[in-house]
């Protein structure tokens, strides 16, 4: 995951500036962009079944950010340490965000967790938060997916990946778990500056196939017939499978007639 993440980093202009126990620290190299991202990178995998282990572990970034002993100790100040000017120090309280990259060994843990990863996200402390987790198959996946394709950059990758709708319908009706699509729809809902690139034409495919899904299989014929203009009764009898004579229709005319 570190190699996935570093390549996506470097791709939005960022550059890693210190290092440090699964801990890294990234800053947007554009003069005019004002950025920093932690990437903290836990492995629950032999914890994965143990709510209370995982919440310290998930605490951990927080509570080693400030030293409450002293005012000039913990990782905020190794990080600032690391600053070549003083504006870039003044900055880092307002625009640091965080990333913790959980790896699981089980699949579906955003369900299973959820409440938890919610009340470590919706902190108000120190940095905005983002929790991705993960599972190894997943890494594995895309970075063979990724080096199958070295001559595009990774977003155009992710992209065309994402781009999948029939792993999209998968995925919301629950049978694409633990799958490299899954993770990259986290990677691009969970990584702030990480933008999908649309393709020029998807959205009226798009639109069109929703529209077809919405309608009953015994409707689409008609939905064809109204597009191509086919709009006379007779046209639309023709439609129906059941054959209706003449003296049927006039039967049907006559009493809508009646009605009216």
């Amino acid at each position: 995951m570190n190699e996935i993440m570093n390549k996506l980093f470097e791709q939005y202009n960022f550059a890693k500036t210190w290092e440090e126990d699964n801990r890294m620290f990234y800053v947007n190299t554009d003069k005019n962009v004002v950025s920093y991202f932690i990437l903290n990178f836990i492995d629950c995998t032999n914890i994965s079944d143990k709510e209370e282990l995982i919440r310290a572990e998930l605490d951990k970034l927080e509570e080693e950010y400030i030293d409450a002993e002293s005012d000039k100790k913990g990782i905020k100040y190794s990080i600032i340490n690391s600053f070549k000017t003083v504006q870039e120090i003044s900055q880092i309280d307002k625009n640091t965000s965080a990333i913790y990259l959980v790896n699981f060994s089980e699949k579906n843990m955003l369900t299973k967790y959820r409440n938890l990863i919610y009340s470590i996200e919706e902190s108000p402390n120190y940095f905005k938060r983002y929790i991705l987790p993960y599972t190894e198959k997943q890494v594995v996946g895309l970075k063979n997916v990724l080096s199958d394709y070295s001559d595009k950059n990774i977003v155009e990758i992710l992209s065309e990946l994402a781009d999948v709708e029939e792993n999209y319908y998968s995925l919301m009706n629950g049978t694409n778990y633990n799958s490299v699509y899954e993770l990259v729809i986290r990677l691009f809902s969970k990584i702030p500056f990480l933008q999908y690139k649309f393709k020029a034409t998807s959205d009226d495919i798009s639109l069109e196939k929703m529209v077809k899904d919405a309608l009953a299989n015994d409707l689409v014929k008609y939905d064809e017939a109204i597009k191509a203009n086919k709009i006379e009764i007779e046209d639309l009898i023709e439609l129906e499978e059941i054959a209706i004579t003449e003296k049927e229709i006039d039967v049907i005319l006559n009493k809508l007639m009646e009605e009216a």
